[in-house]
């Protein structure tokens, strides 16, 4: 490699090549223009906090258009959001929002994230949050896929009013994201 600037000059011999295929460089980007640079400029984004419709309204439509402008393929969506497989019914899906609401807190005061937030219909963190039993956190990761997610990241956090602790909701959890990733 050789480069010739104003300031500097290099000359690097002996580099591994690039490997094959290239490794994707993703950008987390909330923001319009992070998203327009995203598109324009990387494989594609990592977005925290976005539920289905934050991306199926704002992040999709923004970075898409971005990386058709200028012939670029479509990009990557990743969607990051804090999940808990919990007990069937009302009670058990309130106490994961009551947990989440205290663990995640800190993203409701951070400007990106509310926009983020907002753009999906909700006020705070804990409603971003995917909960639920099996069959409900199943639909809800469903509902990111329909909306333009091409991946999850999905970050288990435990339950206490679960029914064996905040070991099980962990425990079912992760097995049911290693069920879906199988599928």
């Amino acid at each position: 490699m050789r480069f010739d600037g104003e300031d500097f000059h290099v000359r690097l011999a002996g580099l591994p090549a690039p490997p094959d295929p290239p490794i994707p460089l993703l950008i987390s980007a909330l923001a319009p223009r992070l998203l327009r640079v995203a598109g324009t400029h990387a494989d594609g984004t990592v977005a925290w906090m976005a539920n289905a419709k934050a991306v199926e309204a704002v992040i999709a439509p923004r970075i898409r258009a971005a990386a058709a402008a200028i012939g670029r393929p479509e990009p990557r969506i990743v969607a990051g959001l804090p999940v808990a497989v919990v007990d069937p019914g009302a009670v058990a899906a309130a106490a994961a929002r009551d947990v989440a609401a205290r663990q995640f807190a800190a993203y409701g005061t951070l400007p990106n994230y509310q926009r983020v937030l907002a753009a999906g219909g909700v006020t705070q963190p804990a409603d971003a949050a995917i909960v639920g039993d099996e069959a409900s956190v199943t639909a809800q990761i469903e509902e990111l896929f329909a909306a333009g997610v091409t991946d999850v990241w999905a970050a288990p956090f435990p339950v206490s009013d679960d029914r064996d602790g905040r070991t099980a909701s962990r425990a079912r959890t992760r097995a049911l994201l290693r069920e879906l990733a199988a599928a």
